[in-house]
Order: structure tokens, then C-alpha cells, then sequence
């Protein structure tokens, strides 16, 4: 019996949300609509459909020399990872540096391809299962894509500083009646590890949607927790609350510098947002390489994790840091012009300053042997996923740290 491209794309959703199951896929109604899928033996029902969808999932691949950070690369990845690696949504997030909301997006593409791979092999036109509905409390279009673009200058900033200025900006916007805010900070607060302009944003629109329920006045308080400066502001019970959408773009812009928002918002208690930034005095780790893309997607990679992030775009340059900022771990690629990542390698090795530093090579070139040679002490091939990177970082930074864990094998019934 025919089917629609919308119900079986629902069934393209289901087979994937019970991929491992075996007898849930003994008996699936996708397997009949599926060209190319011999049903003739039913003990290999759940083999053959499991089989075809990861095939079909590797068919999504970006071809060789497609950014990293491309859309096809982020929805590939996001869909293999949840459902053929079977990682949680927060495993993906820190995997792809993204938001949750960014994540699910990315999801729901590489779910729109998978349908429409699967629909060919159906019989049916490409590309014909229609676009699935987008959440109604997403961001505003183009913001996720201007914050990916935006050069991230993280600097040492007093917390007094970002509060003062935000609150200037947000006075001015409330004028003639300002802000009832009471701020209650330490004498010398530590300094904060941010992007102010991004930070000073960030606290802007959170104390615009907290003051904007006129209900008494919000308390701002800020206190060290860990590596964190955690900035805590409470509001006074409200007859609304409100919508989660307010805190997606704070929440995006807190994320990208390393830090964390949580909100508590209800009833009787009111509400209370918690910021927290990461403090001065991180691991620093230097980042070379000659395309900006891939030192924005590594800052994006090691920022989560709290690592200070310098970043050299020439073998020139990148020696000229090392030695002013003496990181803890340098990353190194070799393809740059004039100047390239062995000449750097050799440079850092023989300046008695840097010679100690430990340097990872992230190369297309598949020249480990070489690396290790030189006196490098890691070597990854590009692209290089994200835990694959932290995992050499944190093992050259703690050499009693276990090995990188080896890659999942594929199931046996592939």
C-alpha cells in the first residue's frame, strides 16, 4: 500500500529512536517500504532495517575537504551521534559545542536527509518528504550564525565593571525611571575570563526581563565557586513568569565564553538566575593555524571546558605568542603559508622558553611518524572531533591520566 512522505518520515523517526531494540525492529512497519531490504527470512528483520538506516546514515557524509564546520558536517554529526552512538543530547552538545536548541535543529535536518535517502531507495522522488515544523521558541534568525562568526576576545574584566555598565545601558533604556536593582558585590571581586561585550550583553538582557515584571527589586549578588565567579540574581514573586525563549540568547552568549545559566523561575519564590563565568587564571592553550574557521571551531571546542585560549594565525606569530603567553599545551597545524607547522615545531623545540611546551599536531597530512620525530607529542588527523582533542589535551596536561579511550567498534550485525 503506498504511503505518505510525512508518515514515513514519522516511521524513519521511530526506527531510529528504537535502533538497538531488536525485537522493536523485528516487526517494524518501515521495513516493507523499504526497497532493497529482504524480508523473506524474519530472523534477520531487525539486522537488515538496523543495517540499511546506518547505511544510509554514512551516505549523509560531507565529501573530503568540506569545512568541519559546515551544515552538512554538524547535521551529519549530530544524527550519528545520538542515535548510532547513542549519546545523550548533552553528550552532543559538549561533542559539537552547541546549544541544546542548535543541537535539536541539527538533529531534525540530518532526520529530514535520512528521510529523504530513504524515501529514493522507497521508490519515491528525493528529497520529498516536506520540511518538518521548527519550534515555535527558537532564536532570532541569524543570531546563532552572527555568535558562530563572532571573534571571541576573552579578557580579564571586573565583575563591578560588567554589572555598572550593564545597568548604565539599562537605565538608559528605562528612562526617566531607572532600574531598581540592589547590587551587593565584595570590595575586590576576582576578575572574570570573558568576552565583555558579549558578557555585558548577556547580563543586560537577563536584568531587562527580571526588572521587567515591576514587582519590587532584584538582588544581585556575585560570589567564586570553583573556577566560576557565580553572579546570582533574584526577583520578587510575579503574577507571570517569563517565556523560555528570553533566556536562549543569554544563554547562547554565556555558553560560548565557557560559562553556565541556569534559571529557576515560579509561584510564590519568584525568580532566581544564576550566572556563572569562568575566572582569570585558567590552563592557557595556544591554537595555530592559518584558517580562522578552525581556530573558531577549536576555541569553541576548548572554552567549554574552561581553557584560556590564545590564538596565532602564522608560524610568525604563533612563536611571538608562545613565548609571551607560555601556554600549557600549544595545537599546531602544518599546511600554513611561508612559515610552516614543521619550521614552527623546530622553532618552539629549540627556544630553551618553549622547548618543554607540549605541542599536538592537527594535520590533513598523514604524517604522525614525522610529528613524533620532530618532538611533537600528540598527532591527530583534521578533522579532529571534540572529545578526540580534549582527551590528548587533558593527557598532555596530566600524564598519569588514562589513554584516550579507543573508538566505539562498529555493532557486529553491520
Amino acid at each position: 500500500m503506498p504511503i505518505e512522505s510525512a508518515e514515513f518520515r514519522k516511521l524513519v523517526k521511530d526506527a531510529l529512536d528504537h535502533l538497538y531494540d531488536t525485537a522493536y525492529l523485528e516487526v517494524h512497519p518501515l521495513l516493507p517500504h523499504l526497497t532493497g531490504a529482504d524480508t523473506s527470512n524474519r530472523a534477520t528483520h531487525a539486522q537488515k532495517l538496523r543495517s540499511l538506516i546506518k547505511e544510509s546514515v554514512e551516505m549523509l557524509r560531507p565529501p573530503q575537504g568540506m569545512p568541519s564546520r559546515s551544515p552538512e558536517w554538524r547535521s551529519y554529526l549530530a544524527l550519528r551521534y545520538r542515535y548510532v552512538q547513542e549519546m545523550a543530547l548533552g553528550q552532543v552538545e559538549h561533542e559539537l559545542g552547541l546549544s541544546r536548541r542548535q543541537v535539536q535543529r541539527e538533529i531534525q535536518r540530518g532526520l529530514e536527509a535520512l528521510a529523504s535517502v530513504l524515501w529514493t531507495r522507497h521508490g519515491g522522488a528525493p528529497a520529498s518528504p516536506p520540511p518538518a515544523e521548527q519550534p515555535a521558541d527558537v532564536l532570532a534568525p541569524g543570531l546563532e550564525s552572527e555568535v558562530d562568526q563572532w571573534e571571541l576576545v576573552r579578557q580579564a574584566c571586573s565583575v563591578r565593571t560588567l554589572v555598572d555598565d550593564a545597568l548604565a545601558l539599562l537605565n538608559a533604556a528605562l528612562a526617566p525611571e531607572p532600574a531598581d536593582v540592589r547590587v551587593d558585590l565584595p570590595d575586590t571581586p576576582a576578575p572574570v575570563l570573558v568576552d565583555t561585550t558579549m558578557a555585558r550583553q548577556a547580563l543586560l538582557t537577563i536584568l531587562r526581563v527580571l526588572v521587567q515584571q515591576r514587582s519590587g527589586p532584584v538582588r544581585l549578588t556575585a560570589v567564586p565557586q570553583g573556577n566560576f565567579m557565580e553572579i546570582r540574581l533574584i526577583a520578587p514573586a510575579s503574577s507571570s513568569r517569563p517565556a523560555d525563549a528570553e533566556w536562549e540568547a543569554p544563554r547562547l552568549f554565556i555558553r560560548r565564553q565557557g560559562g553556565e545559566l541556569s534559571v529557576v523561575y515560579g509561584g510564590e519564590r519568584g525568580g532566581e538566575v544564576t550566572i556563572r563565568l569562568p575566572l582569570v587564571g585558567q590552563t592557557r592553550v595556544l591554537v595555530i593555524d592559518d584558517n580562522p574557521a578552525i581556530l573558531q571551531l577549536f576555541e569553541r571546542y576548548l572554552t567549554a571546558q574552561h581553557y584560556e585560549i590564545i590564538k596565532a594565525g602564522s608560524g610568525a606569530d604563533a612563536l611571538k605568542q608562545a613565548r609571551e603567553y607560555r601556554p600549557a599545551v600549544i595545537i599546531l597545524d602544518v599546511m600554513m603559508p611561508n612559515q610552516d607547522g614543521w619550521q614552527v615545531l623546530r622553532g618552539l623545540k629549540e627556544n630553551p622558553d618553549t622547548a618543554r611546551t607540549p605541542v599536538i599536531i592537527c594535520s590533513v597530512l598523514k604524517e604522525p611518524e614525522l610529528a613524533l620525530s620532530l618532538g611533537a607529542d600528540a598527532y591527530l588527523k583534521k578533522p579532529v572531533e571534540r572529545l578526540e582533542l580534549l582527551a590528548q589535551v587533558e593527557r598532555l596536561l596530566n600524564p598519569a591520566a588514562p589513554a584516550p579511550a579507543a573508538p566505539r567498534p562498529e555493532s557486529p550485525d553491520t
